[in-house]
């Protein structure tokens, strides 16, 4: 039994620091996508990567201390963060971040039709022009039939060739076509790890609260 608990033990305290790694980057990914998402959704991600950070250090300690006390209190928040995750699941929307992106679009497109230059950040992008295509900046001035230099590659529009011809909702939205698939693989693999981790947790915590009362007859 002592060197299935040794193995479990280092097991553990591996798995948290794995664990602690992507808390880390989870707040990074927060932090760096403020500006692309929801700033709920964002500020919902920094803080589900700080609990994740927090708990990690809980099941760190309890493993290489040998603490069945804070184990079991490891085990209760990794239960919390299951719930956590569970409830985030189901009521978290599909293509949050498409459908930002594409509402950024449509914002930018009605800036540009009295601020010029307003689209130029995403058309670079995402090489893309106008809304639904070149064609929109002619319907803004029939007379000036022209595109803006982000709509053409190297900002070279001399040549028509060099015109984007997609607009940047259609780019947008294929640059996000699989953002449902991903995000679903990355929700259910969180949870599950936290299973894995949640199961070994309860083997070590069991372990020594036994061995501390055959140490109290």
């Amino acid at each position: 039994m002592g060197c299935a608990t040794g193995t479990i033990k280092y097991t553990l305290f591996l798995f948290n620091a794995l664990w602690a790694i992507l808390g880390i980057l989870v707040v990074v990914f927060g932090i760096l996508g403020w500006g692309a998402m929801p700033q709920k959704y964002a500020v919902g991600i920094m803080v589900l990567g700080g609990i994740i950070l927090v708990i990690s250090m809980f099941g760190c300690f309890g493993a290489i201390r040998e603490s069945a006390r804070m184990l079991w209190t490891y085990v209760t928040l990794l239960l919390v963060l299951l719930v956590l995750i569970a409830v985030f699941i189901y009521f978290n929307s599909r293509d949050v971040f498409m459908k930002y992106a594409v509402q950024t679009v449509e914002d930018n497109w009605q800036m540009e039709l009295t601020k010029p230059g307003s689209m130029d950040l995403i058309q670079k992008t995402y090489s893309c022009c106008g809304r639904y295509g070149p064609g929109d900046y002619m319907a803004i001035d029939h007379r000036n039939n022209t595109v803006p230099s982000s709509c053409c590659k190297g900002n070279n529009c001399l040549n028509p060739l060099n015109v984007y011809p997609e607009g940047c909702l259609t780019k947008v939205e294929a640059a996000f076509a699989d953002e449902a698939i991903t995000s679903r693989y990355c929700e259910w693999g969180l949870l599950g790890f936290d299973l894995i981790i949640l199961s070994l947790a309860i083997i070590l915590a069991i372990h020594y609260t036994n061995q501390r009362r055959r140490y109290n007859y």
